[in-house]
């Protein structure tokens, strides 16, 4: 068995021995203390996060010129839920461009560079918010949140290099073939063959500004969702704080070692949440109610839409012609 197998499990083990130095007794009584009106509530904080991601991966679809009608592309999100639920670092989440090709009878090569964009906007906006936050902990004279900072930009300069990239046709070229040669890009492979297509509607960063500003608005939104349930677990701190914290959690958990971030995440909230002493308890069990609701829940409604539309397979660009 391969070393890369393995991967998955680092975060999985650093969230054990997370739970391992907690008082569980104390975590079983913090949720106890919950009203269960706000937790059956709190069960319908998704859905302004996945209805509105839509309809921002709308915009970025009409401007490629993918036509796919909402309620496909909002069944689409769900199966990147849960392809990215069992993969490390949310990859599998691209599967779903072969259901993209699927339902918009688009070339796989336009919807691999559309959901990759989408992604790449999504990922650059929270960025931005995390190293605003990560340079605010920087300043307080301490090594180990400088270490944040340093890290945050490494990130940073990786996806910034990739968003260049995606510009520049020859370099783009050469790593489809290498990437696609690549046993978990399988299903993708025949993708390389007419490589034009990767640009077929590519919208220039000019026409980007309104799905750049979209995802913006959509962070903040989920932002206050977890704002609003942080108060449940008294939780209370300045908003702007709060981004902050959050952001570089997300960003740190998106390190691909484990599922959804599952540990790399809860050790970051931990120390950053520690700044405004907040107990390790109380962390914990917001970030678990977090994952549950935020990555598990819709992950397992991606199950079903899996299990009823059948993974079909890739088409080729003939097959595509002759619809």
């Amino acid at each position: 068995m391969r070393l890369q197998r393995f991967i998955p499990l680092i975060g999985i083990i650093l969230f054990m021995y997370i739970l391992s130095t907690l008082d569980v007794s104390n975590m079983i009584r913090i949720f106890s203390t919950i009203s269960p009106l706000y937790l059956i509530l709190s069960f319908f904080s998704i859905l302004p996060i996945i209805l509105f991601t839509n309809i921002a991966w709308q915009v970025l679809l009409k401007k490629q010129q993918i036509r796919i009608s909402y309620f496909e592309s909002l069944k689409n999100i769900l199966i990147g839920y849960f392809y990215g639920f069992i993969t490390p670092g949310g990859f599998g989440g691209y599967l779903r461009t072969i259901y993209l090709q699927k339902k918009s009878d688009t070339p796989i090569q336009q919807c691999i560079t559309n959901v990759v964009l989408f992604n790449v906007i999504d990922y650059i906006t929270l960025l931005i918010l995390a190293i605003i936050g990560t340079f605010f902990f920087a300043i307080q004279s301490s090594t180990f949140y400088s270490l944040f900072f340093v890290l945050i930009l490494l990130i940073c300069l990786v996806n910034f290099s990739i968003y260049f990239i995606l510009y520049r046709r020859k370099t783009l070229h050469k790593i489809v073939h290498w990437l696609f040669s690549l046993k978990f890009f399988n299903p993708f492979s025949k993708a390389s063959d007419n490589f034009e297509l990767f640009y077929k509607n590519l919208p220039s960063i000019k026409k980007l500004i309104v799905p750049i500003f979209l995802s913006i608005f959509g962070w903040i939104i989920r932002f206050f969702i977890f704002y609003l349930i942080a108060f449940l677990f008294n939780i209370n701190i300045s908003f702007i704080y709060f981004i902050f914290i959050v952001a570089i959690g997300n960003i740190i958990g998106s390190i691909p070692i484990t599922i959804y971030g599952l540990g790399t995440r809860e050790i970051t909230l931990l120390s950053l949440f520690s700044f405004f002493s907040i107990s390790k308890e109380l962390v914990i069990s917001m970030s678990l109610f977090w994952f549950v609701l935020i990555w598990l829940i819709p992950s397992i409604l991606g199950l079903f839409v899996v299990l009823k539309e059948d993974l079909p397979r890739y088409k080729s660009d003939n097959e595509l012609k002759n619809l």
